[in-house]
């Protein structure tokens, strides 16, 4: 439950801390004075949008914070969560909004995101305002209040995960069909480059192989020409080597210390004659026939050619190469490939299908006595006449099952039963939110009910039954209602009062609560608008009869 709020620079709001009890407290003002505002920063502490423009002129900043108190394994599994400590189910959210544009939003110190404010406001709080009235009118509201009731909650979570599985699977077959579409619209085209490249039987490096080979085939007469000087110098060379050796040896027998040149010698004879024999076979080598010097040029032409028609290199040509494979591959494989899609997409619809048809199940099976209760509930609130019917019709199959769910109410007997956004009006909307409250507040562990003019539109003896209600619904949670009926005002356990002034010649919005002859004096002004003898009687003798 909500323990208390603190809010600092809010609108009209300079500071203001306030103690909240269990039970019944009911929250009362006259018109402009205030409590929208506290509605307002009890928002935007759940996660509520924050707006600069909300900070009390002349400011820096608003600052709102709320202690709450709660030992459901739900808040407390959310908390444990997110890695926030908790300390005997005490919860201190803290949310400050600065006129920079910034904002600090902290649960008991740890920083959070706004969507994860409002996961855990959700978890906390439950309000129920002219705008929820209205949502009453959208069919997915009424389909989530029947979920809840069947309690459908988790299994719907695991329908959706699968339900867009399905639809992620499908999106896959529509883009691997305008695939293979496209690659069989270019088959024709993709074959003739697909054999174009294979049978090139291209390999990396091979052009600038080829074309350092025939440079140098057109360098070949001064190679030659100079080479044959060489080889000449160098077969001279190694005559003289040998003759070098052979005198050599001779002085060896006179002077054996010449002994350890010849070895040296010798080796030079020998690796001279290496390169000689190199160098006459390298000029071997340029002996290429003009047929041969041919195919070296068409096969470099055919590189060339390539290696600009796909991809600017040979490397880029060969990717080219293996992505028509690819494409070629997607077209003449299609049949195995969409069968193999098909049959996955089969299974998964099963499953979508299967666990449609519980979810749809529960639901029916809910329907009846749900539509019973609710009616049971107008009658307690004034429509004794009125029929409540909880509809559910088959539905084409879609993110919340295959049933398609309407709210249906005849207001008197005798009448056509119609959907309630057709025939409902604003005072029986606050009355049917108000009984589904009820119903679900037995299913809703949510231990704080807000309620904001649930008492729009209607008056008399019906205002006594909704606060008889409102009272009942207390017993087991904590509710705070927002009213301007004296009846409803005066079966409250608290009651608190925003009162409008001007301090120091600024308006300022206080709220306190009150007992005694001053409550005695607001359920008057409630009554008539002044604090006559009559009403004031009238006030004392509401207050009696609680």
């Amino acid at each position: 439950m909500l323990e208390s709020i603190r809010i600092r620079n809010f609108v009209l709001i300079p500071s203001l801390e306030l103690e909240l009890k269990k039970g019944f407290t009911v929250l009362t003002g006259e018109t402009g004075s205030g409590k929208s505002i506290i509605l307002g920063a009890l928002n935007l502490l759940l996660g509520g949008k924050a707006d600069k423009e909300e900070i009390r002129a002349g400011e820096e900043s608003a600052e709102i914070n709320g202690v709450f108190s709660s030992d459901r394994p739900a808040v407390l599994e959310w908390l444990d969560g997110k890695g926030i400590e908790c300390t005997d189910g005490e919860i201190l959210i803290r949310r400050v909004v600065k006129s920079s544009g910034r904002s600090i939003y902290t649960i008991n110190g740890s920083p959070v995101t706004v969507s994860e404010g409002q996961e855990l406001g959700h978890l906390l709080v439950d309000i129920s305002s002219q705008h929820s009235h209205q949502s009453l009118m959208k069919r997915d509201v009424q389909l989530s209040y029947l979920d809840s009731s069947a309690g459908n909650d988790r299994a719907i979570v695991e329908y959706r995960n699968e339900y867009f599985a399905l639809r992620a699977l499908e999106g896959e077959r529509d883009e691997l069909c305008a695939k293979i579409e496209k690659a069989q619209a270019e088959m024709e085209y993709n074959e003739y480059c697909f054999r174009e490249l294979d049978s090139a039987k291209l390999e990396i490096g091979e052009d600038d192989r080829l074309k350092e080979e025939l440079d140098i085939v057109a360098s070949s007469e001064y190679l030659m020409t100079n080479l044959s000087e060489v080889s000449d110098a160098l077969d001279e060379a190694s005559t003289l080597l040998s003759k070098s050796s052979t005198i050599l040896e001779k002085c060896i027998r006179r002077d054996p210390r010449l002994s350890e040149f010849f070895p040296r010698l010798e080796s030079s004879e020998i690796e001279i004659g290496d390169i000689l024999d190199s160098i006459k076979a390298h000029i071997g080598g340029f002996n290429l026939n003009e047929y041969e010097i041919e195919e070296k040029n068409e096969r470099l032409a055919l590189l060339q050619r390539l290696r600009k028609k796909y991809g600017g290199s040979i490397e880029g040509a060969i990717a080219m190469r293996d992505s028509l494979k690819e494409k070629l591959d997607y077209a003449q494989d299609s049949a195995d490939l969409i069968d193999e899609m098909d049959r996955r997409i089969a299974e998964q619809r099963s499953k979508v299908e299967r666990l449609a048809t519980e979810i749809g199940s529960r639901r029916r099976k809910r329907a009846v006595p749900l539509s019973k209760e609710i009616t049971a509930k107008l009658a307690r609130l004034g429509m004794k006449n009125a029929s409540f019917t909880v509809s559910v019709s088959p539905s084409q199959l879609g993110p919340n099952g295959e049933d398609r769910v309407d709210f249906l109410i005849c207001p008197n007997k005798g009448e056509k039963v119609s959907l309630i956004e057709d025939s409902a009006s604003g005072g029986e909307l606050s009355r049917i939110m108000l009984a589904l409250k009820s119903v679900f507040g037995n299913e809703n562990d949510v231990e704080t009910l807000v309620f904001d003019e649930i008492d729009a539109g209607i008056g008399g003896s019906t205002a006594y039954d909704v606060a008889a209600e409102l009272v009942d619904i207390s017993s087991s949670h904590q509710v705070i209602a927002i009213s301007h009926l004296a009846q409803l005002a005066s079966k409250a356990a608290h009651h608190l009062v925003v009162r409008k002034s001007v301090v120091g010649g600024r308006t300022v919005s206080t709220l306190e609560e009150i007992s005694g002859d001053e409550r005695i004096k607001e359920i008057a002004r409630l009554l008539s608008g002044d604090a006559s003898d009559i009403s004031l009687e009238h006030a004392a003798r509401l207050l009696e009869v609680q």
